[in-house]
């Protein structure tokens, strides 16, 4: 775990290094105003990664308490799951009688989608698959195919928003700088200092990519 505090040392130490270039210095801003841009960067970061970084790997990590979660029956042979507020995307999600578990939760418009509601075509438990939706209140869900009976929430694992109280938790080696360089490409987007802001993208997509030789 990194705490949000520690998350902003690292792109200070990030940018005091580049500073060493006065063509992209900072300096001039104020201490406290330059940690409050950071702060507010940070979430954006984090989202960033989250959509660049390679199948497989995990960023921000959380997980649900099987026993505090309820399922839904839908009645059909299907049902579905409250996805917590800060839900960004499906590591996995088991449910009791399937034999394996979900590790994909498919959009509302995808074919896989399109299957589950024709029992036809609809996944066994064998082969269990989840579908993103709303309830009746409009809050988001994992649709649940197929519902076995008196089925109990094994496992829920996925990859949540950035919450500053909390800080980045459960992510892979690589992940937690590649989130700091991010943070410090928009910090010199943000004072439109292009070229800087480039070449501090170009670190983070390489730990993204899984490179090695990237400038520390």
């Amino acid at each position: 775990m990194i705490s949000t505090d520690d998350i902003v040392k690292r792109v200070r130490i990030l940018i005091n290094e580049a500073e060493e270039d006065k063509s992209i210095s900072l300096l001039t801003e104020d201490a406290r105003s330059f940690d409050k841009s950071i702060r507010t960067l940070i979430p954006q970061a984090v989202s960033i990664i989250q959509g660049n970084k390679q199948p497989g790997k995990r960023v921000n990590v959380r997980s649900v308490v099987p026993s505090s979660a309820v399922i839904a029956d839908n009645g059909d042979g299907s049902g579905y799951i409250a996805l917590p507020a800060d839900f960004v995307s499906l590591v996995i999600l088991g449910v009791s009688g399937w034999e394996r578990p979900c590790s994909v939760l498919y959009p509302a418009s995808s074919q896989q989608a399109a299957w589950q509601r024709n029992s036809s075509t609809r996944a066994g438990k064998s082969r269990p698959v989840c579908v993103e939706g709303v309830d009746s209140a409009g809050n988001r869900v994992a649709e649940l195919y197929p519902l076995p009976d008196a089925a109990r929430l094994e496992s829920l694992v996925y990859e949540a928003s950035f919450n500053p109280d909390t800080g980045l938790d459960g992510y892979d080696k690589g992940m937690d700088d590649a989130v700091a360089y991010q943070c410090a490409a928009l910090l010199y987007n943000m004072f439109e200092k292009y070229d800087a802001s480039k070449s501090f993208l170009s670190y983070s997509l390489a730990l993204c990519n899984g490179g090695v030789n990237v400038k520390k």
